[in-house]
């Protein structure tokens, strides 16, 4: 019996030309090989109309489906995490709100609840956003709870489950010896909710700062005195810029001019989706207040955004007919970046010895099946 492999499908990965492969699976659940071999057990035939990506990896997503990390529960964990695959998305990262120490405590425990017994996409590691803000840039999260880097609560909320990302304030007192400190735990800062100015950002860097929380949301703008955060994301080529490509948060001229202007092999996609993705318009209990979701734009009743309700392959669409990329190229901002940042060495692309972590997508970016792992989770 050979290995089980998808065929007729065209292969998108950094690096390699966009054509027909065949795409075989090994016992252990990764890829065995990517060639025009066509032995094996036939798990699937694209009839060549299907696109093959390495799954995508959202590193920044509080919720989806009705559920929420704020939840606390390995339930409202593992319903995000299936209905991350109706995005392509084979791994994520559960993000948190600005909460209490307690609770912070609590979601923590609910994403490694979720890590033992992962039935749908994977979550390695979590995000932390917030408590470390700046309350006036707090958009849609409590200001009343944000307060200073407490580098002794990450590295306890580690021991729990890893925590991969913090993104904080950098201008807060104690913020740039916190960020050499996560340096030294191996976890990524990254800049959010801030009014930091071009040269506390350079302090930041200098301490470890590797990423830009939602480029340009909440953020210090671009001034012709002060460029801010924005102007600083704009102007360090390697600082990493997550962006929610839904044309709420960033406009399709600012897409267009962050992809002109920055490099592809420092842009991640994320969704920042909360538990109104995948659902309808309407009004959902966030903390002490509640959403409002209306043509799919989420807001707190004083009218900041409040997250996203974007699936991740729309945010590809999006990118992708906005810049013109072509797709081998625009992979890098799906997949393969977040998992050179984080670390993860064995997924981000389609190639041999990774696993089998695949998204299949139609020629209008729309999900037809996803694996992990070689196995098949999602078929639309």
């Amino acid at each position: 019996m050979g290995n089980r492999k998808i065929t007729g499908v065209q292969l998108v990965t950094p690096g390699q030309s966009i054509r027909p492969v065949t795409i075989s699976f090994s016992g252990n659940g990764h890829i065995a090989d990517v060639s025009t071999d066509q032995g094996g057990d036939l798990i699937v035939d694209g009839g060549g109309e299907l696109f093959a990506f390495p799954g995508f990896i959202d590193i920044h997503t509080h919720g989806a489906n009705g559920s929420d990390l704020a939840c606390a529960t390995h339930a409202a964990v593992s319903n995000i995490a299936e209905a991350k695959l109706r995005e392509g998305v084979t791994t994520f990262l559960p993000t948190t709100w600005t909460t209490s120490a307690e609770h912070m405590e609590a979601m923590v425990a609910a994403a490694a609840a979720y890590q033992s017994d992962q039935t749908f996409a994977r979550a390695p590691s979590v995000h932390i956003e917030g408590p470390y803000l700046n309350a006036n840039q707090a958009g849609a999260q409590d200001p009343s709870l944000m307060r200073l880097p407490d580098s002794e609560e990450i590295a306890g909320l580690n021991q729990i489950f890893p925590i991969s990302i913090v993104s904080l304030a950098v201008e807060l007192d104690g913020a740039i010896p916190f960020i050499a400190k996560m340096r030294e735990l191996g976890i990524i800062t990254s800049a959010a909710h801030s009014a930091a100015t071009m040269a506390q950002f350079r302090l930041a860097r200098q301490a470890g700062l590797q990423h830009l929380t939602h480029f340009c949301n909440q953020m210090s703008r671009l001034h012709h005195r002060e460029i801010g955060l924005v102007g600083a994301g704009l102007l360090d080529p390697t600082v990493n810029l997550e962006m929610i490509c839904d044309t709420i948060h960033l406009c399709e001229d600012m897409i267009d001019l962050v992809f002109r202007l920055h490099s592809l092999d420092h842009i991640m996609l994320i969704t920042d989706s909360i538990k109104a993705s995948h659902l309808r318009d309407g009004q959902y209990p966030q903390g002490r207040s509640h959403i409002i979701v209306k043509d799919g734009a989420a807001r707190i009743p004083e009218g900041n955004l409040a997250g996203s309700t974007l699936q991740f392959h729309h945010g590809l669409r999006h990118a992708s007919r906005i810049t013109g990329l072509p797709l081998n190229d625009l992979v890098k901002t799906t997949s393969t970046n977040q998992a050179v940042s984080l670390g993860l060495t064995d997924r981000g692309e389609i190639r041999p010895g990774l696993l089998g972590d695949i998204v299949l997508l139609t020629k209008d970016f729309e999900v037809e099946m996803t694996f992990v792992g070689g196995e098949l989770k999602y078929q639309r």
